[in-house]
């Protein structure tokens, strides 16, 4: 059976985990004390998954998924491993949940926008959710959508927490914002939320086996920005 990319992260979980936004800032001092900030291009999400002790078997799904990306010219789904889905709703996976408006509700709001605060930070706006639907920091929006056929996806992170209305809207205070080459077409959802990453060969590492006949495994990845 051929093996189609993007490929989603290995069932077996890591031990330990960096998913954190990368910027691309740099600091400009003027002589009269102030720091601008100038930013280079979007932020991107930026990766790292360990393996502990956790036997061969494990070790291997790891070391084949590695195998399989060829370096960096295959592409994946990387996902924050620690939030699958909301925090709220990690036991239950979404699963029993209806939409304000009436129906089951699949993990997907019906629309979104875009929008910001007073501030100039970025709000996502969606509709469709469950009402009352509770969401907390470090709770994740994914994006999908496909080009051409090809899969592509995006992720947001929230930055507070924050609980929807009686009728199913959420005004969601997010980082980075949604980025530009998100479709209007594109599907918002909540459940397995990830972005398109690409392994950094010179960080990924297959180390040496335990007496237990299990490599050391290190994947570092970084997300591929891709319309």
């Amino acid at each position: 059976m051929a093996i189609t990319f993007p490929r989603p992260m290995p069932e077996a979980g890591a031990a330990r985990q960096t998913f954190e936004l990368g910027r691309r800032d740099f600091l400009s001092p003027e002589t009269g004390g102030r720091v601008g900030s100038i930013a280079v291009g979007p932020p991107v999400w930026v990766a790292e998954w360990s393996l502990g002790q956790g036997g061969p078997r494990r070790a291997d799904e790891w070391v084949a998924f590695v195998d399989s990306l060829e370096g960096s010219k295959r592409l994946f789904v990387g996902r924050d491993l620690s939030r699958p889905y909301p925090l709220a709703y990690q036991d239950t996976a979404l699963a029993g949940l209806t939409r304000a408006a009436g129906g089951a509700f699949n993990g997907a709001a019906s629309a979104w926008s875009i929008d910001t605060d007073d501030d100039g930070a970025p709000i996502l706006v969606l509709s469709g959710l469950p009402a009352f639907f509770r969401l907390s920091r470090r709770d994740y929006v994914g994006f999908r959508w496909t080009t051409e056929g090809v899969e592509r996806r995006a992720l947001v992170r929230l930055a507070k927490d924050y609980t929807g209305t009686g009728e199913g809207w959420g005004l969601l205070p997010i980082q980075p914002a949604v980025p530009s080459i998100v479709p209007p077409t594109a599907t918002a959802h909540f459940d397995l939320p990830g972005c398109l990453m690409r392994l950094i060969p010179d960080k990924t590492v297959i180390g040496a086996m335990d007496r237990r006949l299990a490599p050391a495994v290190t994947v570092a990845a970084i997300q591929d920005l891709l319309p």
